[in-house]
């Protein structure tokens, strides 16, 4: 993308959903958001992407400036190896490895998927101390121990690897070329998820605890 020179280019990027992020303005709050200038045709792109952060509520909790590029290769990398990608792995991991010992799929789901917004509420509000600190002396003693050993620095390689990904292009140049072609492969992706024991499992819970009907 090549802007034209006589026009001003910003980002002002919420880190949070887009649900999230009205859910928290209608709260009377905001999340954060970073904030970038690429082109400064005005003199005044700062002060209007500010403008527009504190519109959506987002100098309340607070802004950050960063780069285009900054912004866009860390919010990538930051998706597929924790956010979305690593985390469902680690999750489907999980649960897959509790049934194939011999527990219940629903005691699996229990353990590998459903607490998991405990554990992250927790360290949302006080970092990872906090959340070391309100589980058991047991979880925190094997948690401790034992991580470092299931994400291990080959896990740590691989996230590099995707990190080189995403820096040189590749990524991008895959994805527009998924794009153009239907994305025949991000729906078999989803597909392969939506029939994953996991899910199913998750269904029963959820009606179960009265969040689905």
């Amino acid at each position: 993308i090549k802007p034209p020179e006589n026009v001003d280019v910003f980002m002002v990027a919420p880190k949070a959903p887009g649900v999230k992020l009205r859910e928290t303005y209608l709260e009377g709050f905001g999340t954060p958001a970073l904030v970038a200038v690429y082109q400064d045709y005005t003199g005044k792109c700062e002060a209007l992407a500010l403008e527009i952060a504190k519109a959506l509520g987002c100098t309340r909790a607070g802004v950050i400036k960063t780069t285009f590029k900054d912004e866009t290769e860390s919010d990538i990398i930051g998706e597929q190896c924790v956010l979305v990608g690593g985390i469902m792995e680690l999750i489907k991991k999980g649960f897959e490895v509790l049934v194939e010992e011999g527990y219940p799929p629903e005691l699996a789901y229990f353990e590998a998927c459903n607490e998991l917004k405990l554990i992250v509420d927790l360290i949302y509000q006080g970092g990872l101390i906090n959340m070391l600190l309100n589980v058991s002396e047991t979880a925190r003693y094997g948690g401790l121990l034992m991580g470092s050993k299931v994400i291990d620095e080959h896990v740590k390689e691989n996230m590099k690897n995707v990190a080189k990904k995403v820096k040189s292009g590749e990524f991008t140049r895959i994805w527009i070329e998924e794009y153009k072609q239907g994305c025949p492969n991000l729906n078999k992706m989803l597909n392969e998820v939506k029939d994953h024991l996991l899910e199913n499992t998750g269904k029963t819970i959820r009606k179960m605890s009265g969040l689905e009907k």
